[in-house]
């Protein structure tokens, strides 16, 4: 897919499976074989660990340029904060303006009461739209990102669950093409976190080690998704493969797409004669949610009922379903 001196989008995260990543393009560039990779890497860190103190944020950033250096890469940072809040992506050779309300300032984003499966879903939206939008601003044509196979298996099921399973070949396949400038590239979804780690012990390599978030695993459906695929994994080894290879399978049927998703821009299926699932269910809430006006005719009824679904649908072709769902816990201008 890549051709000599295109520029790829690294999107560097803290951990081993970027380490990794980030010494396998090395080897491959400095390579005097006709196998040596000819691309032009991109190196870009999108802070967001708000779960950290000011001071470890700063360290942690002075250790991920310390690292990216060390395999002779230029660095560029940016906040994931400044982009969402101000719409404005800047990117900086230098370092970041943190500060210590930067947590709060990306929770005015949500309003009061929004879960938390709600809010990793948008969270997960918004940084992919960042990412690209911050690759076009570098003119890179392709971003890389350090997904692992577990990642793309319980991502798998996570959109399955949230409503999101025609976006499944898109979300967990190797590329993501739903954006006509830029594709995002999965490298590494086939290897787990054990051969990653052991490839970084073999080369002498220390990831960035950073504290990690207290998570319950049961307070939302991403890391419930995740544990289930953890701890079959444990007892059944075959999982992981098996969910990922099953994904692969997976397909939208081109002739039958229509526009794109105003959130997270995946292509919406074009409406047939017929109701689908989700116009199923939809169209079921609004009669249950009828209340009978017996001074009209059945036929006035349904005539009525039909009209206010049609204008329902009419909204809802702006998004896909689940974004649907979870556009009125956005409050961002341009949604």
């Amino acid at each position: 897919m890549l051709r000599p001196n295109d520029r790829v989008l690294i999107s560097y995260e803290v951990g081993h499976p970027s380490t990794a990543l980030l010494h396998l393009l090395r080897t491959g560039l400095d390579l005097s074989t006709p196998k040596k990779l000819r691309f032009i890497p991109v190196i870009v860190f999108l802070e967001d660990q708000y779960h950290l103190c000011l001071e470890e944020r700063c360290k942690m950033i002075a250790q991920v340029r310390k690292e990216v250096e060390s395999q002779k890469f230029d660095m560029h940072f940016a906040s994931f904060k400044d982009c969402v809040i101000n719409d404005n992506i800047c990117i900086s050779d230098n370092s970041l303006n943190l500060n210590e309300n930067d947590k709060e300032q990306l929770n005015q984003v949500f309003p009061k009461g929004t879960n938390k499966t709600k809010k990793k879903e948008i969270m997960s939206i918004l940084k992919r739209n960042t990412l690209i939008s911050t690759a076009k601003q570098l003119s890179c044509k392709y971003i890389f990102t350090p997904e692992l196979s577990i990642d793309i298996a319980s991502n798998l099921l996570t959109n399955i669950s949230l409503g999101r399973g025609s976006q499944v070949p898109v979300d967990t396949g190797f590329c993501d093409d739903r954006d006509d400038q830029v594709k995002i590239l999965r490298p590494l979804r086939s290897f787990d976190i054990k051969e990653v780690g052991f490839y970084n012990i073999l080369h002498s390599l220390e990831p960035v080690s950073i504290r990690q978030p207290d998570i319950n695993q049961y307070s939302s459906v991403q890391d419930l998704m995740k544990k289930f695929v953890s701890d079959l994994q444990e007892n059944y080894p075959a999982t992981v493969t098996t969910i990922v290879k099953t994904g692969d399978k997976l397909a939208l049927d081109q002739n039958k797409l229509s526009v794109k998703c105003k959130l997270c821009k995946c292509v919406i299926l074009e409406k047939n004669e017929e109701l689908n699932s989700e116009e199923s269910t939809s169209f079921s809430k609004l009669v249950s949610n009828q209340l009978p006006d017996h001074s009209m005719s059945g036929q006035e009824r349904y005539c009525q009922i039909e009209s206010k679904f049609n204008n329902t649908a009419q909204v809802f072709r702006e998004y896909c379903f689940s974004c649907y769902k979870i556009s009125g816990y956005l409050l961002l201008p341009d949604t």
